[in-house]
C-alpha cells in the first residue's frame, strides 16, 4: 500500500552494468538480478512516495542507454537482446558519463530531503578502451561530485586490476566492494538490497556505504612503523 503520509520524493537513479566479454560465464544470473531488483524497487518507491526517474546504462567498449529518466514504473524485464556479454571495458567513459549526465540534469545544488542522486556502477573487468576520460580526467570529475549533498555515488568490481583503477581516482572507499569473479550476481544485489531498504524506509540515501574498512589484498603487506 502506497504510504500517503510521507511527502513526495525524487530519486534519480543511475545503473551503470557492465556487458563486457568477461561477464559471459553468468551474464543471465546479472540480467535476472537487474530485472528483480528493479521490479521490486519499483513497489518500494510505491509505498514510499518516491518518484524514481531511471537512467540505465549498459557497456562494454560501447556505450547504450536503455532507460534515460523514465519513471521507474515503466520498466520491463531486460532481454538478452539488450543485456548479453561481449566487447572490452569502456570503464571511465562508462562511469564518467553517468555522473556527467547526472550533474547535468541536475545544474546545481539539491535538498536531500526532498532529492536524491544515486550512481551505481557494476564492473567485472578493468578499464580498457575509454576514449574520453582517461584517469587523470575522471579522477577529476569524481572529486567534484561525490561528496556532493544528495549525491551517494558507489562501486561493485569483481577483478583486483579494476577496482585498483577505480580507486586510484579517489574513489571514495565506504562506497567501493570488491567481490570474487564468481560473485557477479552477488555484487548486484547488494548493492541493490542496500538501495531498495533506503527507499522502502526513507533514509538519507547519501549516507550509503559498502564497507567503512576497505581493505585490498596489497593493503595486508603494508605494516605500519613507528
Amino acid at each position: 500500500m502506497e504510504n500517503t503520509q510521507l511527502p513526495p520524493k525524487i530519486l534519480h537513479y543511475y545503473l551503470v552494468a557492465d556487458r563486457s566479454g568477461s561477464m559471459k560465464d553468468q551474464i543471465d544470473e546479472v540480467r535476472d538480478e537487474i530485472n528483480r531488483s528493479l521490479l521490486e524497487l519499483s513497489s518500494s518507491a510505491k509505498e514510499s512516495n518516491t518518484n524514481i526517474r531511471l537512467h540505465l546504462l549498459v557497456f562494454n567498449n560501447q556505450l547504450e542507454w536503455l532507460y534515460t529518466g523514465q519513471n521507474i514504473e515503466q520498466f520491463r524485464p531486460l532481454t538478452p537482446r539488450e543485456y548479453s556479454a561481449g566487447g572490452n571495458t569502456a570503464l571511465f567513459d562508462a562511469a564518467g558519463q553517468a555522473i556527467e549526465w547526472a550533474a547535468n540534469a541536475i545544474d546545481g545544488p539539491i535538498d536531500p530531503e526532498k532529492e536524491e542522486v544515486v550512481i551505481m556502477v557494476f564492473s567485472d573487468g578493468m578499464e580498457n578502451s575509454s576514449r574520453k576520460y582517461d584517469s587523470q580526467t575522471f579522477s577529476r570529475l569524481v572529486e567534484r561530485h561525490q561528496n556532493e549533498p544528495g549525491w551517494t555515488i558507489t562501486f561493485s568490481g569483481c577483478d583486483l586490476q579494476g577496482v585498483l583503477q577505480i580507486r586510484s581516482s579517489n574513489w571514495r572507499t565506504d562506497r567501493m566492494i570488491r567481490y570474487e569473479m564468481h560473485e557477479k550476481q552477488r555484487a548486484m544485489q547488494d548493492g541493490n538490497e542496500i538501495l531498495n531498504e533506503n527507499v522502502r524506509y526513507r533514509k538519507k540515501l547519501y549516507q550509503m556505504v559498502y564497507k567503512k574498512d576497505f581493505r585490498l589484498p596489497e593493503d595486508e603487506k603494508k605494516i605500519d612503523t613507528p
